[in-house]
């Protein structure tokens, strides 16, 4: 009990020093935090989707990645089509370590909202781009393609359902 204490001690500490001023130390905070592993994902999570400060956000997207705990896919998510680029891409480059395991979260969040968020699109696009796994080669070069361009992103948004379909199939 008295470790269990002083984790949540010391998790809250660390989650206060995301918010410092100094980068080094709130880069020293982070990577903390990913040493923690499991007990960090929640309230990075919450740091993520519920803080203003965008470099707690970037720090806490940053480690969400790097830890790679499932349990930070629809947050990672729900920050792609989000107003910080810088924010985005890092949830994208956390998503992308997930694999096929994101795709249901990505892809409903696309279905959902891609049509109206250009930035969205660019992250599920950067999310998928290069990735390959037998029985959906087919339909990911399609959505992939469809991503890239902005001008019919209907398009993007039937491959996505395609791809959802064809997961519950397999």
């Amino acid at each position: 009990m008295g470790g269990q204490k002083r984790t949540g001690a010391n998790l809250g500490s660390l989650m206060d020093s995301l918010a410092g001023k100094d980068g080094a130390a709130r880069q020293k905070a982070r990577e903390a935090l990913v040493d923690m592993g499991k007990p960090a994902v929640l309230p990075l999570c919450r740091a993520l989707q519920e803080t203003k400060l965008d470099q707690v956000r970037w720090e806490a997207a940053k480690a969400l990645g790097d830890i790679g705990d499932a349990g930070a896919i629809a947050p990672l998510v729900k920050v792609l089509g989000g107003s910080d680029a810088d924010v985005a891409w890092l949830a994208a480059e956390g998503l992308k370590k997930f694999k096929k395991a994101a795709w249901p979260a990505l892809l409903r969040e696309l279905i959902k909202k891609g049509e109206g968020s250009v930035l969205l699109r660019q992250g599920a696009h950067h999310v998928l781009l290069n990735q390959k796994e037998p029985g959906f080669n087919d339909l990911l070069a399609t959505l992939v393609k469809s991503l890239e361009s902005s001008t019919v992103p209907g398009l993007a948004l039937v491959s996505a359902r395609d791809i959802l379909k064809r997961m519950k199939e397999k």
